[in-house]
């Protein structure tokens, strides 16, 4: 299984999406702020991360990431639609707030290649 980053400041949601990733059998690592990501050493397959973040937005964030890892992959969540330029390159996928676990796990399964 795969090692996840989620960035998210809303609590409530970033332990929503940790268990339901976990329940997946994934390695969930939890940040709410975009400085915790980056003093992160580990090595990742995928990051969820929210578009509003108070330091950084999420895509700038996944780009920093992107330098550890090309083609890291993204689901980027927001409560508002981002203007198209402001998503990450691919592989990268849009999630719109209040989302399904299920829309979650769609995500992490279609950029992982998992057709569980």
């Amino acid at each position: 299984m795969a090692t996840i980053l989620v960035v998210d400041d809303e609590e409530p949601i970033r332990q929503l999406v940790t268990r339901v990733l976990q329940k997946r059998g994934h390695t969930v690592v939890g940040c709410s702020t975009a400085r915790e990501a980056l003093a992160l050493h580990a090595t990742l397959d995928l990051i969820v991360v929210d578009f509003i973040l108070p330091e950084v937005n999420g895509r700038d964030l996944a780009e920093e990431l992107r330098k550890r890892r090309a083609n890291l992959p993204v689901v980027l969540m927001s409560g508002y639609l981002p203007q198209p330029d402001l998503l990450p390159t691919p592989p990268s996928m849009f999630l719109q707030k209040p989302m399904l676990p299920s829309a979650v796990i769609h995500a992490v399964d279609t950029l992982l290649g998992n057709s569980r």
